[in-house]
């Protein structure tokens, strides 16, 4: 099984754990259960997107306030999967060079960049479980245009999932429902 595969195999055990099924997944409630706190601020170098921190028994993820909402939930789920995959590190941050590893893992890449290329297909099953993604395409009322990017009913999809249509059409295609 690729990294990738494993990672959201991984989300999907929590969301089955916690009994979750149904769509916006809640990301702060994930957090409570899991006894991270999560805190919102302004970081000063606001390409800082997010981080975890470990102290013990004390979990908390910070979250860049100054990042529009769909950004911070992805960050949420990001740093829910580096807590869930990756233990050890008592404090990891992550910048936008971060988050824009691909989803792709290669020959050549270091660990690091495997560990965001897992928290990012994490956060992204998470946020957007296949099933949940079918089943919310099933139930508009208009058929959905998976074809094309442009299709003014995948904004509305992702408004229901509260993810930036980048997110949903990176997502939708790792999961061959657009050609």
């Amino acid at each position: 099984m690729n990294r990738s595969k494993w990672a959201e195999k991984k989300a999907y055990q929590l969301i089955e754990k916690l009994n979750i099924n149904d769509y916006p997944i809640n990301v702060e409630s994930i957090s409570i259960s899991l006894n991270i706190s999560v805190v919102q601020q302004p970081f000063e170098n606001n390409a800082i997107s997010g981080l975890l921190y470990r102290d013990g028994q004390n979990v908390v993820i910070g979250v860049n306030s100054s990042h529009p909402p769909t950004r911070k939930r992805f960050t949420i789920a990001h740093e829910i999967g580096h807590f869930t995959m990756h233990e050890g590190n008592k404090l990891h941050v992550d910048n936008d060079a971060n988050f824009r590893v691909n989803f792709r893992l290669t020959d050549n890449t270091n660990s690091q960049d495997t560990q965001e290329i897992e928290a990012n297909a994490f956060a992204a099953a998470l946020l957007m479980p296949e099933d949940l993604i079918k089943k919310a395409i099933s139930e508009l009322e208009y058929n959905i245009d998976l074809s094309s990017d442009h299709d003014e009913h995948i904004d509305k999809l992702a408004k229901l999932f509260e993810v930036s249509k980048q997110a949903l059409l990176i997502r939708l295609g790792k999961l061959g429902l657009m050609s």
